[in-house]
């Protein structure tokens, strides 16, 4: 079995590099200098208490796929999707090898739209026989710079959520059994439920980030702490005027924070260093970042233009938010 992890110099990308090895071939693909940099020992996993050096077969974009036939692509890149699947895809078609089933990464709800247009201009009506698979990871991964070192560290086992979202229906049920990898199955009609669902999760503490807090830090600031249920008050509006709803994940009861932050809020913030601690308990104190701010809050305001709904809170926390990475530029 060949699997190819496309985006293995980012932290998701290496994570997954390393806990499917058990299934088959890994090769990671990457533009030329992330993958000179893992050539040099310069990247390093911490899993388990233990650090080791990344080590896999790699792949530079422009070979891509080389004579290699995959089983499975894991797309670990970051947002907007289109294009990159649309260049990985034609470049399998002018080899004329079979599209490997496809697996989708990414935060937000557009990716797995993006990839089936994109499939489609590649591969015309033939693209609805591909497989395609959303992942909503649960798991915060750190990536950190130690002296010339990269360091990508998260907990065992990785925990997350996966539906197939179109193609031939196939059976992946037993694929993650020899892996430390702990995945919940999502029915396909459930599929969109599951996105929404996770993004739920990726809202809280956004507001705290747009003020340099954790979340910790942040909810034991009343002004901070309103702004956040707010915000996730309009997002559930929004889902269920979309036709959504949340469900809930083994260890992430979506559902009943949805349900916890509708009380008063003054009475909620009494136990908001309870909410915090339950939020928090696997980011060690990390605090959200920024950089996908148009795949979170952007998203929600995006949807909520569609179901002729003001999002306000949100598009503050997203003006605020891209005000902040301007500085930073």
């Amino acid at each position: 079995m060949k699997i190819g992890i496309v985006g293995i110099g980012g932290k998701t990308g290496t994570m997954f590099s390393r806990e499917l090895k058990e299934l088959g071939e890994i090769f990671g693909v990457e533009k030329k200098e992330a993958i000179e940099e893992i050539k040099r020992g310069k990247v390093f996993l911490e899993r388990e208490g233990k650090r080791e050096r990344v080590e896999f077969n790699l792949i530079e974009v422009e070979e891509f796929p080389k004579s290699l036939r995959f089983d499975f692509l894991f797309f670990c890149l970051k947002n907007p999707v289109f294009d990159a699947v649309k260049f990985y895809y034609q470049k399998i078609k002018e080899k004329g090898f079979l599209p490997p089933v496809l697996f989708l990464t990414q935060n937000g709800f557009s990716a797995g739209e993006e990839a089936i247009l994109a499939l489609k201009e590649v591969f015309g009506k033939n693209s609805k026989e591909i497989p395609v698979f959303r992942i909503s990871l649960f798991n915060a991964i750190e990536k950190k710079a130690e002296g010339k070192n990269v360091i990508v560290s998260y907990s065992l086992p990785v925990r997350l959520a996966i539906s197939q979202i179109s193609g031939k229906k196939i059976e992946i049920k037993n694929f993650f059994e020899k892996t430390k990898i702990k995945a919940f199955f999502v029915p396909q009609k459930d599929s969109k439920n599951m996105e929404y669902s996770k993004l739920f999760l990726n809202l809280i503490g956004m507001a705290c980030a747009t003020e340099n807090l954790s979340i910790a830090e942040g909810f034991k600031k009343k002004e901070v702490f309103k702004k956040e249920v707010l915000a996730l008050r309009e997002y559930a509006r929004v889902v269920k005027l979309a036709g959504g709803k949340f469900l809930n994940f083994p260890r992430y009861p979506v559902k009943f924070f949805y349900f916890l932050f509708q009380i008063p809020i003054p009475i909620l913030f009494l136990f908001s260093p309870f909410l915090a601690n339950l939020i928090e308990k696997e980011r060690k104190g990390k605090k959200k970042e920024l950089e996908e701010i148009d795949y979170y809050n952007g998203a929600v305001v995006k949807l909520s233009k569609k179901v002729n709904f003001e999002a306000k809170v949100n598009e503050e926390i997203l003006k605020k938010a891209k005000c902040i990475l301007k500085e930073l530029e």
